[in-house]
């Protein structure tokens, strides 16, 4: 497995059981761009494809995940809880997405639609698993 680490957070691979924190920190992130009741099946664009996540103590405190920008391009974000956030960590973890981005999606030319089309099929499933 790879693993990279920080001074007491630990970045790996997004894994099916780090899946529903990744969701609720997505689900956080901001009171003003969030409606309170929105569930899973209203996941959008921004939500991207999940890559990797940030553990401090065994507990995702945060997430990078791949969207595609106006450029037709992958871009790498991320999310925290707040007070686990620091650029530091954040750089940290973004570089780890990058990693596994490249070598999920290894064909640089059909990338972008490759990772459309995996965000699209997460996003799905996580509706019908609702």
């Amino acid at each position: 497995m790879d693993t990279t680490l920080t001074p007491s957070i630990q970045f790996d691979p997004i894994s099916l059981s780090s899946l529903k924190s990744v969701i609720n920190i997505y689900q956080n992130r901001s009171s003003k761009n969030f409606v309170q009741d929105r569930n899973i099946s209203q996941l959008s664009h921004d939500f991207g494809l999940p890559l990797s996540v940030a553990l401090c103590e065994n507990r995702v405190v945060g997430y990078a995940f791949v969207t595609i920008n106006e450029r037709e391009e992958p871009e790498i974000n991320s999310y925290w809880e707040k007070e686990f956030y620091s650029i530091e960590a954040e750089q940290d973890l973004k570089i780890h997405a990058e990693e596994t981005c490249h070598s999920l999606f290894k064909d640089a030319p059909a990338r972008s639609i490759k990772i459309q089309n995996a965000a699209a099929k997460l996003s799905s499933w996580l509706q019908v698993c609702n």
